[in-house]
């Protein structure tokens, strides 16, 4: 095998090589499509905040009872992906008698200023979901409906506030 014929089962080789290579990796994504399509994150909490002043003093006004002493809702919803995701927490926390600062560690993983002495980080430093947070921190609750509830409600109080 001299020659043009040898260079042709290298090529082959190294296609084939490069084939099984491609295959490796794409075995470690997944082959729904629609998981292929990245999606933009939708604003921040405190993003959909600074976009309307005037919602944001009413929700402020409506869940003063909810927030934690001499916090303001910008503050208390710093850090989380949305606002439904903050006012949900601040429900929960007030429901169930769990430190506002604890919950929200848990939900976006990233440590609050403020008193956290007597809160556990969540485990290997990810955001939990409201349920899994809840679960956590008060085992005896029924994490499932208590976290429904305060989504429903959240959703009602930004929607009452924009209105």
């Amino acid at each position: 095998m001299k020659g043009p014929m040898k260079n042709k089962w290298i090529v082959i080789g190294a296609v084939g090589i490069s084939v099984l290579l491609g295959a490796a990796g794409a075995a470690g994504r997944s082959y729904n499509p629609m998981k292929w399509i990245k999606k933009s994150p939708g604003p921040t909490a405190s993003e959909q905040l600074a976009v309307n002043k005037e919602e944001e003093k009413k929700l402020t006004l409506q869940l003063q009872a909810l927030l934690p002493p001499r916090t303001t809702l910008k503050d208390a919803c710093a850090t989380f992906k949305s606002l439904d995701d903050c006012v949900a927490a601040l429900h929960v926390s007030r429901n169930l008698k769990i430190k506002f600062n604890c919950l929200k560690w848990d939900l976006t993983a990233a440590r609050p200023n403020g008193d956290v002495k007597s809160c556990e980080a969540p485990p290997r430093d990810r955001a939990l979901t409201l349920n899994k947070a809840i679960r956590m921190l008060k085992p005896d609750a029924d994490a499932k409906a208590e976290a429904k509830s305060a989504e429903r409600r959240a959703r009602e109080d930004i929607k009452d506030a924009s209105s």
